[in-house]
């Protein structure tokens, strides 16, 4: 150990042959600082050891020298970007995800603007490496107090929307943590959890009653009929949509997917017996290119007839067209479901005032009506492409109204036997 003095260095100490200092400066008065030189970076790392005490100071400068040798060996960044030139990179892998064919764009899109709100509660100047267990805590109230900058299409932010953002949190602080500018890993990340109550009202919310699909689905043959459309053009699109919309409900599957099925995605027709009824099914599978979760799987839609009219009128029908394409083969566009969506639930009269009612509702109206009517979780799972956990986290009442339903069955049945015995 050495002593030196320089015009602005009022006492240096070397340690660990030069690599770094424990020195005091006109600046800093009696108070120690540490200075290392950090060569992978390039930088200056300087700290108050906040000390006026030589010997605890060079214990304090010994232990910080090891701990930052430790990270630079690991790999790990010593100074930190700030979170918006940081966000900008973790984008960048993303979108090397989307071209490997790992996510689809929607699902970038998504977390595009996951990101945005992040960076929106953040101050974009702050570094990664300020961040802690606790800097997320205040997301719930601050996401519900509608103070995020980014604009969204609806102002009532749900407890899934949060649940989704924070899953997306959660993957930039792993990626942080992976590329080394941040010591904290996302599972000690530390977020307010999500209210069940309200994400069971929001799901029961968020979807149809059984007598609003029953409105819904007689509602569409009068609003697509020919006799209401002014044109031809006008009457085969509302006839895909129609089609499209009952093809949700009966196969559960995604939006996208259902958008992207091809007529070389149909495997078969299948007569099937239906208590009693002899019913035909329609056996599809999904591409992993079109998939969310980018894996195949197959699955059967209960009815056919909406694939059966779809394939009488369709005028373009090579194997690899689009099922519910428009009248020029084209995927449906976002601005044309939308108004089809408000003109039916208008016609139908359905009140969704306070609720969240999109085309994704029909795929919760699959999954409730499933399980309600005693499929096993597992099979629903695989037949909508998600996990057993997931399906469990956002459809959890259901299992006690199933519950209930065993346990009153009997009675339940007695009274409606009773019931139609009056009638």
């Amino acid at each position: 150990m050495s002593k030196t003095q320089s015009s602005w260095q009022t006492e240096t100490h070397e340690l660990f042959d030069g690599g770094c200092k424990v020195l005091r400066t006109n600046q800093n008065g009696d108070v120690y600082q540490l200075h290392v030189w950090v060569k992978t970076e390039g930088k200056l790392y300087r700290k108050s050891l906040r000390t006026k005490h030589l010997e605890t100071a060079l214990e304090k400068g010994k232990e910080e020298y090891i701990n930052i040798m430790s990270r630079v060996n690991s790999g790990k960044k010593i100074f930190s970007d700030d979170v918006a030139t940081v966000a900008k990179r973790f984008l960048y892998w993303k979108n090397e995800d989307v071209k490997a064919g790992i996510i689809g764009k929607s699902r970038l899109g998504t977390i595009k603007t996951h990101i945005q709100h992040m960076l929106s509660y953040l101050n974009t100047d702050m570094k990664v490496g300020d961040i802690h267990t606790g800097t997320f805590l205040g997301y719930y109230t601050w996401r519900k107090s509608g103070n995020s900058s980014v604009k969204a299409k609806n102002s009532s932010v749900t407890e899934g929307t949060i649940s989704g953002e924070y899953s997306t949190i959660r993957l930039f602080i792993k990626y942080c943590y992976r590329e080394g500018f941040t010591d904290i890993s996302a599972d000690r990340i530390e977020i307010k959890k999500s209210d069940r109550s309200k994400l069971l009202t929001n799901v029961r919310r968020d979807t149809f009653t059984e007598e609003e699909w029953e409105r819904l689905y007689t509602g569409m043959r009068s609003f697509c009929a020919k006799k209401n459309c002014e044109n031809e053009i006008e009457y085969y699109e509302k006839q895909i949509f129609r089609n499209y919309i009952l093809g949700l409900a009966n196969t559960g599957m995604r939006t996208g997917e259902l958008e992207q099925l091809q007529w070389r995605d149909i495997i078969d027709y299948r007569k099937t017996d239906d208590y009693g009824k002899t019913k035909e099914v329609v056996f599809l599978q999904v591409r992993a290119e079109t998939s969310k979760v980018r894996k195949d799987r197959r699955l059967f839609c209960r009815d056919s007839a909406c694939f059966r009219r779809t394939e009488e009128i369709s005028i373009n029908r090579d194997l690899d067209d689009l099922v519910f394409g428009d009248y020029k083969g084209r995927r449906l566009t976002s601005i044309n479901k939308k108004i089809f969506w408000q003109q039916i639930l208008d016609f139908t009269r359905i009140d969704i005032s306070g609720r969240n009612i999109t085309y994704y509702s029909l795929r919760h109206f699959y999954v409730t009506q499933r399980w309600k009517g005693g499929v096993k979780l597992r099979d629903i799972a695989n037949s909508c492409g998600t996990s057993i956990h997931q399906l469990e986290k956002t459809y959890y009442h259901l299992d006690e109204e199933t519950l209930m339903d065993t346990a009153l069955k009997d009675e339940r049945r007695g009274k409606k036997k009773k019931k139609a015995m009056l009638q």
